[in-house]
C-alpha cells in the first residue's frame, strides 16, 4: 500500500526537524511548492516563518499574528533566506506570477535589512535619501505596493522603534505634491520609471543610500516601453552612492526574456535565479501518448517495441509491487534489456544502489513507484512509461515531467486499460490537448471511444 511505502521511504519533510533534513527532503520540498533554482550556492527555501531566525520576533508577530499570514507562499519561501543572508547580501532573479505573494516576498527582506541597522532622524532621511527603491510598470501597482508595504510598517512601527516612512511617486502627481511628499524624507521610495527620473532631474530626492533596488513586474516594465528608463535609473543610483553602499538588486518577472536577461546580466552580481510554478517557465518539452491496451500482458506486447526505440534512462511506472516483480521478469526473459526496481519495501542501501545502477547506465530500465520516484534527480530520462495510469493528475504531472528537463525533448507513454476512472481520464484527456508543445501528442482513438471523450468536437470542425 502507498501508506506503508511511504512510511518505509521515510518520514515527509513536514515531519521532520529542521536538522533531520536531508538533500532528498530539500528537493521534495522545492518539488511539492514548484521551486527550481540555480545560481551558485542557492539557500534552501523556508520551511516556516520562524525557525531560521532570518525575522526578526517583532516583524514575525507582526506578519503571523496581525496580518494573518501563517506561512509563507513559494515565493516568500525561496526569496527571503536567499536574499537576507548576511554572509553576502545576493542578487535575485525571481520568475512567478502576479498574485504569487511576491510584494512581501520583498518588503520582508527590505524591512529586515532596516532593522539590522539602526534606526535614521528625519533629518538623515532628507539628506540620504531612501534605503529601498521599489520600481513598478504602472500607477496601480506602485499604489497596490505602497498600500501593502504601509499595512506592514504601521504596525511593525508601533511595536518597535522603527518608523519606516512610505512613499511613493506616480504620474499624475504634480512635483509640488511630490516634494510635498518628500520633505520630511523616507525609506522605502515605490515609483513608476518615468515619474521617478523627472523628480531626479527636478532634484526633489537624492539616492545616497540605496541599499536594496526592487524591479518589480519587470517584463511589464519593459512590455511598456520603460527599458531605457529603467537601465538610466540604475546606473543613476550606481553613481549617486554613497562610496559604502552596496547596491542589493530584486528583479521580478513573470516570464524570462532575453531583454530580462541583458539587464540581469548588466546590472546584477551573480543573482540567484528561483522559478515558481511549472506556468511561469517555457512549458517542458514532452511528447504525451496515451495509448490502450486491456491487461498487462497485452501492455508488455506494446511496451517491448516501444523501449526498444528510446536510448537510457528510461522510468517505467507502476501503482503494484506485485506488478514490478512481474514486469522485471518478463523484460529478463524476452529482452536483452537490464532493469532495476525502485519501490518502498527496498532498504534505503537497496535503493541507493538501484539507483547508482541506473544513473551509471548499467541497466537501462528503471522501474518505479510514486513514491519512490519523488525527488529524484535523473538527469536526460528518454521516456517515461505509465505502465499503470496513476490515480491522480497530479501524479499524472509529476511523473511524465521526470522527462523533458532542462529543455531536452522527452516522451510520456500511458496505457489506458477499460478500468480506469472516468473522470481522471476525462481531466487526462483535457491535460494531452492542452500541453502539446511539439504538437505531437497522441491520445488513441480507442480510449476515446472507450471513455467517450473528444466527441463533442467533431462536428465543431466541419463548421
Amino acid at each position: 500500500s502507498n501508506a506503508a511505502e511511504s512510511s518505509y521511504m521515510g518520514k515527509h519533510w513536514t515531519e521532520k526537524s529542521l536538522h533531520e533534513m536531508n538533500e532528498r527532503d530539500w528537493r521534495i520540498l522545492k518539488e511539492d511548492y514548484a521551486i527550481v533554482t540555480k545560481g551558485g550556492t542557492v539557500e534552501n527555501p523556508l520551511r516556516n516563518w520562524e525557525e531560521l531566525n532570518i525575522i526578526p520576533r517583532d516583524l514575525l508577530r507582526v506578519i503571523i499574528q496581525e496580518l494573518r499570514f501563517p506561512s509563507p507562499t513559494p515565493i516568500q519561501r525561496i526569496t527571503i533566506p536567499n536574499v537576507c543572508n548576511m554572509k553576502q547580501y545576493r542578487d535575485f532573479l525571481g520568475v512567478a506570477s502576479t498574485g504569487s505573494g511576491k510584494t512581501l516576498a520583498f518588503v520582508i527582506p527590505i524591512l529586515i535589512k532596516m532593522s539590522r541597522s539602526p534606526p535614521r532622524p528625519p533629518s538623515l532621511k532628507i539628506i540620504d535619501g531612501p534605503k529601498a527603491l521599489i520600481l513598478a510598470p504602472t500607477r496601480e501597482l506602485v499604489q497596490q505596493i505602497q498600500k501593502e508595504t504601509q499595512k506592514v510598517t504601521k504596525i511593525w512601527s508601533k511595536e518597535s522603534n522603527y518608523d519606516c516612512k512610505v512613499i511613493s511617486i506616480v504620474g499624475g502627481h504634480s512635483l509640488e505634491e511630490i516634494s510635498f511628499s518628500l520633505s520630511e524624507g523616507c525609506d522605502i521610495l515605490v515609483a513608476t520609471p518615468g515619474r521617478l527620473i523627472d523628480s531626479l532631474e527636478n532634484h526633489l530626492l537624492v539616492m545616497k543610500q540605496v541599499e536594496t533596488l526592487v524591479l518589480d513586474e519587470a517584463d511589464k516594465m519593459i512590455d511598456l516601453g520603460f527599458e531605457d528608463q529603467v537601465t538610466n535609473i540604475l546606473t543613476k543610483v550606481d553613481i549617486n552612492a554613497d562610496s559604502a553602499v552596496n547596491r542589493q538588486t530584486l528583479m521580478f518577472t513573470a516570464t524570462m526574456t532575453p531583454v530580462i536577461e541583458k539587464i540581469a546580466a548588466g546590472y546584477m552580481q551573480k543573482p540567484v535565479y528561483a522559478t515558481i510554478g511549472v506556468e511561469t517557465g517555457s512549458e517542458p518539452l514532452i511528447q504525451q501518448v496515451v495509448e490502450y491496451a486491456d491487461n498487462d500482458e497485452d501492455k508488455f506486447k506494446k511496451l517491448k517495441p516501444i523501449v526498444a526505440k528510446y536510448d537510457p534512462p528510461i522510468i517505467i511506472f507502476i501503482n503494484y509491487k506485485q506488478t514490478a516483480d512481474w514486469l522485471a521478469e518478463k523484460f529478463q526473459k524476452e529482452t536483452n534489456m537490464k532493469v532495476t526496481i525502485l519501490h518502498g519495501s527496498k532498504s534505503q542501501e537497496q535503493r541507493e544502489h538501484s539507483l547508482q545502477l541506473f544513473r551509471t547506465n548499467k541497466v537501462q530500465i528503471m522501474i518505479a513507484t510514486n513514491v519512490a520516484a519523488r525527488g529524484l534527480d535523473i538527469p536526460n530520462v528518454s521516456l517515461v512509461v505509465n505502465f499503470q495510469i496513476s490515480k491522480k493528475m497530479d501524479d499524472y504531472i509529476h511523473r511524465i515531467g521526470r522527462t523533458g528537463r532542462a529543455a531536452n525533448e522527452g516522451t510520456a507513454v500511458s496505457f489506458v486499460s477499460a478500468a480506469e476512472d472516468e473522470s481522471l481520464i476525462r481531466e487526462l484527456y483535457k491535460y494531452v490537448r492542452k500541453h502539446d508543445p511539439l504538437n505531437s501528442n497522441i491520445f488513441s482513438e480507442a480510449v476515446k471511444n472507450k471513455y467517450n471523450v473528444g466527441k463533442q468536437l467533431s462536428n465543431e470542425i466541419i463548421y
